[in-house]
C-alpha cells in the first residue's frame, strides 16, 4: 500500500474505475468464450441426434421389410395366393405402421433440430448483448472514474 499511500482521492476513484473496466472487458470475454463453447457442444449434439434418427429410421425399415418378408415365407407355406385379399392386407398394414412410425421418428427428430437451432440462436443473441451491454458499461465506468477524477482533483 506504500505506493498508493500518497496518491490523491481523484487518483483512486481513476484507478478504481479503470481496474473495474478492465475486470469488466475480462468478464464479457470469459462469457463470450463459454458461450461458443456450449454453441459448439450443441452442434455436436445435434449432429449426433441426426445420426441418431437416421439409425432409428433405418432399423424401424429393416423391421418393416423382415416382418414382409417373414409374410412371404408363411404364405408360401401356407398355400395362399399372391393375390389373396387377406394376405395383401397384412401386407399393407405392415407397411402403413412402417411409414406411420418412420413419419414419427422423423418428426421428433425435427422437434430435436429445432430446439438446438434455438438454444445456438439464443446463445448468439446473448453473446451481442454481452457485447455491447459490456462494452457501454465499460464506458460508463471509465467516464464515471474520471468525472469523480476531474471532480477531487484539487491540485
Amino acid at each position: 500500500m506504500s505506493i498508493l499511500a500518497g496518491s490523491s482521492a481523484s487518483s483512486m476513484f481513476m484507478l478504481s474505475a479503470a481496474v473495474g473496466a478492465v475486470g469488466t472487458l475480462s468478464s464479457i470475454q470469459a462469457q463470450k468464450r463459454a458461450l461458443a463453447r456450449e454453441n459448439y457442444r450443441l452442434d455436436t449434439e445435434a449432429k449426433l441426434a441426426e445420426v441418431q434418427a437416421l439409425e432409428n429410421e433405418n432399423a424401424r425399415t429393416a423391421d418393416g421389410w423382415k416382418e414382409l418378408a417373414n409374410n412371404l415365407a408363411f404364405q408360401s407355406t401356407a398355400g395362399y395366393l399372391d393375390d389373396s385379399r387377406s394376405f395383401l392386407n397384412i401386407n399393407k398394414q405392415v407397411e402403413k405402421n412402417m411409414n406411420k412410425d418412420i413419419a414419427n421418428i422423423r418428426l421428433m427428430a425435427k422437434s430435436v433440430q429445432h430446439k438446438f437451432y434455438d438454444t445456438r440462436l439464443e446463445n448468439r443473441l446473448k453473446s451481442k448483448d454481452l457485447t455491447f451491454g459490456g462494452y457501454t458499461s465499460v464506458a460508463a465506468q471509465l467516464t464515471s472514474g474520471y468525472a469523480k477524477y476531474k471532480y477531487y482533483d484539487i491540485g
